[in-house]
Formats: structure tokens, sequence, C-alpha cells
């Protein structure tokens, strides 16, 4: 015999077992907003990047007011606890955003210099 179980009694179901539960987006905010910047070489303009740690997928916002590419790094921290580096550019006087798939496994950590 077969069980069947709709979409309203399994988010039920997963509400009271605590367990999270995606629909749609594969992004999951563990952590709360957070913000790096640096200060441009020889200027008072900065680099600005905002972002949510966390598993899955995390996008990172960035605003370069510099006149020159910044290099930034994502550091994403695996099951194992190894850390690794992801360097990116970033384009002069450029906002936009990148996206990094760190999977089920991973946690996104922060952004810094690279």
């Amino acid at each position: 015999m077969r069980n069947a179980f709709s979409k309203a009694g399994m988010v039920a179901l997963a509400v009271a077992l605590s367990v999270p539960v995606f629909s749609g987006s594969a992004q999951a905010f563990d952590g709360p907003a957070a913000k790096n910047s640096w200060g441009c070489d020889n200027s008072s303009q900065r680099v600005n990047f905002d972002y949510h740690p966390g598993s899955v997928t995390t996008t990172v916002y960035y605003n370069n007011h510099c006149n020159y590419t910044v290099r930034a790094a994502a550091h994403i921290e695996d099951h194992n606890g190894t850390v690794t580096e992801d360097c990116f550019s970033v384009p002069a006087g450029k906002k936009d955003s990148i996206k990094f798939q760190q999977g089920l496994s991973g946690y996104f950590i922060g952004i810094y210099k690279c």
C-alpha cells in the first residue's frame, strides 16, 4: 500500500519536527545579514559587500567605488571544517552580485581581501 501525503501535510509535519522545508529557491539564510568593506588605495572611496552567510547558496552583493578592479575572497567551510578561499574580481565602478554554491555540506563564512 502506498502512502500519499499532501504538500500542506508535509509542511505541517516538517514544522512540527523542526525540519527545514525548501520550496522554490535553494537558498537558505542561516545567519544574519553581514557586511564587509575596505578602502580604495589612495582614495577616500570604498568597496562594499552585503550577504547572508549560510549553507546551500549565498548571493554576495557588491558596490565598488574604486577606480580599479578589486580582488575579494569568499571563505567557504566544508563538512570536515576545511576552509577554502574562492577569489573573484569586482570591476571598477560596478554594482552587481555574484552567487556562490557551497552545497548542503558547506557553509559560507564571509568576504575578505584576496
